[in-house]
């Protein structure tokens, strides 16, 4: 791997580092789009990966791509990007031999149940890992397939060999304030976390819509219980009026929240759109008054809300996570406190009720999309926190 010092502005071979090479999420999405963005601005781009099958027109992003470590002789990056890495004995192995980096793209690497939140109660959690992970049960899993009993438990050594690994990690990407609070309270240095909210290239490409006379609600995202489909369900039964929602997704919560809206005597005002193509979104944020993003989850930092803004669309959110780094509340938008339903109920009819500052907020969204969220200022920050740590 070449060591010699570069002048700032110079080229670098970035090798990506990923267990996966198919666009099965969000993190591949983001990942695919910076290799794209970076190889137009004359970066090479590599991508070592895991993947037994990975999909074709995924790797047409990549100069050169493989699973093996012979890879990176043969591609020769002058640093590595490391995405999601599962084994930190790995990711401390690669950031010693290696100018290394890495985005963190989720609560992973910090959170025993990943999701950052109790089983119990359904509270963002806000501590460090440690004895709360124990007094909270988030120690308790689901077993494996196949195994005796139907839980397991598991400690906290593979959390801890983690946060010790990415002490190794010249620098680390995070998309929010929250993210980095987050890992700074487990110990990783502040100076060496850096906050590059991830903007996908698609972004580039919204366009805003006009004003909509329907009284419509919608949400697009997972249907999975962290993004809180079912707690819009329940604001909206206290919503007056004669709206309707939409739910643009799916997911493994899809079926509970189609019985929530039965239970809750809401089910003829609530669509279930299912898998929407993303060209084909622009329709349903036409005819949105409001969008809401209900997540349960603390968002590391919430795309999805972003992109409605992008579409001149007042967002109605919890704040947790990153959220409050986009949706500015009164200004952008509206805030509700976590998971309390009365109040994102109450923000809903109020933006409803009142088209014209739900006008208002969304084309203070759109400014600030096009001010502060746009690709081209995240490649910018990019290339510079991966020339710095080289």
């Amino acid at each position: 791997m070449p060591t010699t010092t570069r002048p700032p502005g110079t080229a670098l071979r970035v090798l990506h580092v990923h267990e996966r090479a198919g666009f099965y999420g969000g993190v591949e999405q983001i990942l695919h789009d910076t290799a794209r963005g970076l190889a137009s601005r004359g970066w090479p781009q590599g991508l070592l990966h895991a993947d037994l099958e990975p999909q074709a027109d995924y790797l047409t992003a990549f100069e050169q791509t493989g699973t093996g470590d012979g890879l990176i002789a043969s591609f020769a990056p002058d640093i590595l990007f490391l995405h999601k890495v599962e084994d930190p004995a790995r990711v401390a192995e690669l950031a010693r031999r290696y100018p290394t980096v890495r985005m963190v793209h989720d609560h992973d690497l910090v959170c025993l149940r990943r999701h950052k939140y109790f089983p119990l109660t359904g509270r963002v959690c806000d501590l460090p890992a440690g004895s709360a992970c124990y007094i909270h049960l988030c120690c308790v899993q689901r077993a494996a397939p196949g195994s005796a009993l139907p839980i397991a438990f598991k400690g906290l050594s593979g959390v801890k060999d983690a946060i010790r690994a990415n002490r190794e990690v010249r620098r680390l990407m995070v998309g929010s304030r929250w993210m980095q609070r987050e890992l700074v309270m487990n110990g990783l240095d502040p100076q060496r976390v850096a906050i590059v909210p991830p903007i996908p290239a698609a972004l580039a490409d919204a366009r805003p819509v006009p004003p909509s006379a329907e009284p419509e609600v919608l949400f697009v995202g997972q249907v999975i219980r962290g993004k809180g489909v079912d707690l819009l369900l329940r604001a909206l039964a206290g919503v007056p009026g004669d709206w309707h929602a939409t739910v643009v997704g799916t997911g493994n919560h899809l079926d509970a929240c189609r019985a929530l809206a039965v239970k809750l005597k809401i089910a003829e005002r609530v669509t279930f759109a299912g898998w929407v193509p993303h060209q084909a979104l622009e329709a349903y944020y036409a005819r949105a008054a409001v969008c809401v993003v209900p997540s349960r989850w603390p968002e590391p930092f919430g795309m999805v809300g972003v992109e409605a803004m992008a579409r001149g669309r007042a967002v109605v959110a919890f704040a947790v996570g990153g959220i409050p780094d986009w949706l500015v509340d009164g200004v952008t938008g509206i805030l509700a406190p976590p998971g309390d339903t009365a109040a994102l109920g109450t923000a809903i009819a109020a933006l409803l009720g009142d088209r014209a500052r739900a006008a208002r907020l969304g084309q203070a969204g759109l400014e600030r999309v096009r001010a502060q969220f746009q690709p081209a200022q995240y490649l910018d920050r990019l290339i510079d926190i991966l020339g710095a740590a080289v």
